[in-house]
């Protein structure tokens, strides 16, 4: 019975030690980013109600994100994520790629929320949690991120990339790009 109980807890390590994928690099803490705002909209398209907002500065240590989305579906958990690519003109949330991940960590598994620096770097959701709201309200959220750069010729800057918003089955209902609103001012 003990070296049944012994070796179970043996096997459990293992797995779990197996369930991080080996061919990535942990996300490192972004230090010094240069003082700048950037804001992603979510488009106006007529197959959603889901709106909203994305604002990033960066600080001193990382930035700071501040979400604001409406028109959210009642009581689902909605991923959203920075992806590799900018939206293109005819609004194809499909062409902006796929999520920011400059350290090659991959989707599977899904994101731990205690190791951030173990998710991908523009999996927001995953870092932070996901959009959850109530019938009739917005989903609001501050939070610092430590692993995105505003700098760049950083591997994890987003500046130029685009914001997207999933649904359960993560299909991509929405989505915008980041522009630059402003620098050179402490946020």
């Amino acid at each position: 019975m003990q070296l049944s109980l012994v070796a179970n807890v043996f096997l459990g390590l293992c797995l779990s030690v197996a369930a991080y994928p080996t061919n990535f690099t942990r996300a490192p803490i972004i230090v010094d980013n240069p003082s700048k705002l950037f804001e992603a909209h979510l488009l106006e398209k007529n197959s959603t109600t889901i709106r909203g907002a994305l604002n990033i500065w960066g600080r001193s240590v990382g930035v700071k994100v501040h979400a604001d989305f409406w028109g959210l579906p009642r009581e689902k958990a909605l991923p959203y994520h920075i992806h590799a690519r900018r939206v293109p003109e005819n609004g194809s949330c499909e062409a902006a790629g796929p999520h920011l991940d400059p350290y090659n960590r991959g989707e599977y598994p899904p994101c731990n929320t205690t190791h951030p620096e173990t998710c991908q770097v523009g999996d927001l959701s995953g870092k932070h949690g996901p959009m959850y709201t109530a019938v009739f309200e917005s989903f609001e959220a501050e939070y610092p991120d430590h692993f995105l750069s505003t700098d760049p010729d950083s591997p994890a800057y987003f500046g130029d990339l685009s914001i997207v918003v999933h649904g359960t089955n993560g299909e991509r209902l929405n989505c915008g790009n980041f522009v630059l609103k402003q620098t050179g001012t402490e946020y």
